[in-house]
């Protein structure tokens, strides 16, 4: 066989084991996994971030958005979806009088005062 054949047959066979190794399309191979412990985190720092809401109804200590108060246009949705206290009318999840554990809730969710 001649010798420029051979180079030609081992430049196509390595050209072939580069596309094939560099093909996306191949499946990769899963993460190794350990059992080594979950890595330390601050342990000042909130598991869950808290929100300040924006639209805020000082009036009321509520968001401004959810306030039936200040807009009664909302008042069918909270009693189409059973959220509604008859007796005191508003949203259940806003009565404090019958759910005075939502105080602290409220007060939470409120934004802060910027001090002068």
């Amino acid at each position: 066989m001649p010798r420029s054949f051979v180079n030609a047959a081992r430049a196509v066979a390595l050209a072939s084991t580069l596309v094939f190794l560099g093909c996306p399309d191949q499946p990769t191979p899963p993460p190794a996994t350990t059992n080594a412990p979950p890595a330390a985190t601050n342990a000042r720092a909130p598991i869950v971030p808290r929100v300040e809401v924006a639209d805020w109804c000082k009036e009321h200590g509520v968001p401004e958005s959810i306030c039936t108060r200040c807009n009664e246009t909302l008042i069918p949705e909270f009693k189409k979806k059973g959220d509604w206290c008859a007796k005191h009318e508003l949203p259940d999840s806003q009565c404090l009088v019958c759910h005075p554990e939502l105080k602290a809730k409220l007060e939470a969710m409120a934004p802060k005062e910027e001090k002068k």
